[in-house]
């Protein structure tokens, strides 16, 4: 137990930085991308803090914390960073304060006055190959100096936040799904709500879009205006509902739901992440299920082309590898990861085994088994949204969840048991103290506020402070009292967690 919380434990200054990482990565605004890469690889050996990582407070008080604290900084130079003045400074603070500096040129540049005579790592061109000469190299040179990261650690690393397009997801996340089936909020209400609240992430269906494209454009509108602020968009492939409805395409229903309306809506809202669309029922083995889910996602962004829409590929399992999902998943998931650069990888939860137990176990495999790949893969967890759940999953390693019961029930702040949606009468007083927003302590005090608005604020404001509390145990090296949590098996799942 004691080595495990080791190496899960960060240990935090009142900054809110880590005490010591191994390096830094400094680089040019313009060359984020490629410095992004170069992270999620040099990640894989040793622990790396970048700018990527600031989503308040003071920038230059962060950046020049986190140099102080490091052991080396690796400079990102390109033609981008000739002229930064604050590139400079960074180097010459990295320099006063003795840490070792590890040049890393992406092209053509010039170093600083005073720099030019580091030893210097050339990858002109590097667009985050990791099998690139020049990145082998500087790792080899890194290597010489810094101790590598042990395996152990490997498997655990994981990204506090994802980028996506101009937006930052704080990981692990919540997305707040709409759905037209069995809620008690039907999207039109919800995407209203959402434009109010602005929570991180939404989750809207494909299927339920089009049904109100000509019907109810101003629902579009509210689309429209919830991408434009802060909160990620995540579009999904429709097939739940059109399943639920008994409305996919067949031969008896010619009209029913598809791909090409899929993306249709896509091209049309612009979402700022989609799930590719996914064959529910797949069939063949572990090699026909993999390029399958590749091919149709290859399929899907050629289709999007220029609008270069983020894609996030579903695998799901065949009823003959259900009665092992650990192994299968994680076969799977590593060869669609190995052949595709998504921004994370799905599976529905209910694939994932028969009870909490096995499906924690099968979260865990796949965790591993992506980590080989040699960058961090986000797992998004389909049809999550108990919150004992999302403390066992993301202990084990998932990152994103979406789920239905923020719109069907209503959670009980003390311990996190879900109750039916009327049975909020006998919270609202009790918890009102407990939200943590002023917006949505204002629309429960409002009696002209709806009923059902009013029980759908106060659980966006439970499911975001319920995230906020499992990011910070697991940032804080918590895990073990986060799983206790979890009534009765939580030191069970915990004891797994060490395996």
């Amino acid at each position: 137990m004691e080595n495990l919380l080791n190496l899960l434990k960060v240990k935090r200054d009142s900054s809110g930085l880590t005490n010591m990482a191994d390096m830094c990565v400094i680089y040019a605004t313009e060359d984020e991308e490629v410095a992004r890469k170069l992270v999620s690889l040099l990640r894989y050996h040793w622990d790396v803090w970048w700018a990527g990582e600031i989503t308040h407070a003071d920038w230059e008080q962060k950046v020049k914390a986190s140099i102080k604290k490091s052991k080396a900084l690796v400079p990102v130079f390109s033609p981008n960073t000739e002229k930064k003045r604050i590139f400079k400074d960074e180097l010459k603070y990295a320099e006063e304060n003795g840490l070792l500096i590890f040049p890393f040129f992406i092209d053509k540049a010039e170093a600083p006055l005073g720099f030019g005579g580091l030893n210097r790592t050339e990858a002109y061109g590097w667009n985050g190959d990791a099998n690139n000469p020049g990145l082998r190299r500087l790792k080899e040179k890194i290597a010489a100096e810094l101790p590598e990261t042990r395996e152990e650690d490997k498997s655990l690393k994981r990204l506090s936040m994802l980028k996506v397009q101009n937006k930052t997801l704080p990981l692990p996340c919540f997305l707040f799904s709409l759905s037209t089936h069995e809620t008690q909020i039907q999207p039109a209400e919800g995407i209203k709500l959402f434009q109010f609240l602005e929570p991180s992430a939404v989750l809207i269906s494909g299927y339920d879009a089009w049904n109100y494209l000509e019907k109810k454009i101003a629902y579009l509108r509210s689309v429209e205006n919830l991408r434009r602020s802060n909160c990620i968009l995540f579009l999904d492939s429709g097939n739940y509902e059109a399943y639920r409805k008994n409305d996919r395409l067949s031969k008896t229903n010619k009209d029913g739901w598809r791909r090409a309306r899929f993306r249709q809506m896509a091209n049309t809202l612009i979402p700022d992440i989609a799930f590719a669309y996914d064959k529910i029922s797949p069939t063949g083995g572990i090699d026909e299920i993999a390029e399958a889910v590749i091919s149709s996602y290859r399929a899907d962004q050629r289709a999007f082309g220029a609008k270069d829409l983020p894609l996030c590929p579903i695998i799901h399992l065949p009823d003959k590898f259900k009665g092992m999902p650990s192994e299968w998943a994680s076969q799977i998931g590593i060869r669609v990861v190995s052949e595709l650069d998504s921004i994370m990888l799905a599976i529905p939860e209910r694939e994932l085994g028969d009870g909490l137990i096995e499906r924690f176990k099968t979260v865990r495999a796949i965790r591993l088994a992506l980590n080989n790949v040699g960058r961090y893969f986000p797992i998004h967890l389909l049809g999550t949204g108990n919150p004992l759940s999302i403390k066992a999953f993301a202990a084990a390693g998932a990152d994103s969840f979406d789920g239905l019961e923020w719109c069907r029930t209503v959670a009980n702040y003390d311990n996190d048991n879900l109750f039916h949606f009327q049975h909020f009468d006998c919270f609202r007083d009790r918890y009102l103290t407990r939200v943590q927003s002023q917006k949505i302590r204002k629309i429960l005090e409002n009696p002209d506020v709806s009923y059902g608005a009013q029980v759908a604020s106060y659980n966006v404001d439970y499911f975001t402070e319920l995230m906020r509390t499992v990011r910070d145990m697991i940032i804080s090296g918590q895990v073990e009292h986060l799983l206790k949590t979890i009534p009765d098996i939580g030191t069970r799942l915990f004891q797994e967690l060490k395996k």
